[in-house]
């Protein structure tokens, strides 16, 4: 399982460009930080939800201030035994490419002593190697995003198909009606037919007493 594991963050190191991930500077709190910087197919906020869900799953919570997340005292077994402090940002990548995203990715050994790029090569390989993980956590987000649009398209087509069968049995009952009417109508034209004719005799019988 885990030379699998190997295989598939191999493959998906391969399948991505070679400048995607690297370090860069985040500010936080007006203080500039070393993070890895690594490159997501989807958008900011598919790619925030994804990895905010997981670390959740993993029952941590962050605190927010204006798009950045620190995770305090956190430990991710992929990495190392060891607890860390964590800061996440994702941002767009650029105006352009707005549906691909930036991960900022800064690990603290404790008292702001984030990993740098001259840090051990392995222990950075490592954390470069988790951070891959947040392409597959996107991609899978965005299916979900996806799944739930196309639940209310069907949701939203499904209420409009209901109203027509409803418009349809109320047109259904008016129609009945109508024909009801239109024969009650037909009746009522006969029987007044019948009724002038009678009058009719009557008023000639009456003219006929007239004298001459």
């Amino acid at each position: 399982m885990t030379k699998l594991y190997f295989l598939l963050i191999l493959a998906l190191s391969f399948s991505f460009k070679a400048n995607a991930q690297v370090f860069a500077e985040l500010e936080v709190q007006k203080k500039k930080i070393p993070a890895i910087v690594t490159e997501v197919p989807q958008p900011a906020s598919v790619t925030e939800d994804a990895i905010r869900q997981k670390f959740t799953q993993m029952g941590y919570n962050a605190k927010e201030s204006r798009g950045v997340y620190s995770y305090k005292g956190i430990r991710i077994p992929e990495i190392s035994d060891e607890t860390f402090d964590v800061i996440l940002k994702v941002e767009r990548k650029s105006r352009k490419e707005k549906d691909e995203s930036n991960v900022y990715f800064a690990i603290s050994r404790g008292y702001e002593n984030y990993i740098k790029s001259t840090d051990d090569a392995g222990f950075i390989a490592k954390v470069k190697t988790y951070c891959l993980n947040f392409l597959p956590w996107a991609e899978a987000q965005a299916l979900e995003v996806e799944i739930k649009a196309q639940e209310d398209k069907v949701k939203s087509t499904e209420n409009k198909l209901k109203d027509y069968n409803e418009e349809s049995e109320s047109l259904i009952k008016k129609k009945k009606k109508l024909e009801e009417d239109i024969e009650t109508n037909k009746n009522n034209i006969e029987k007044q037919k019948t009724e002038v004719e009678s009058q009719k005799k009557i008023l000639d019988i009456l003219r006929a007493k007239r004298k001459s």
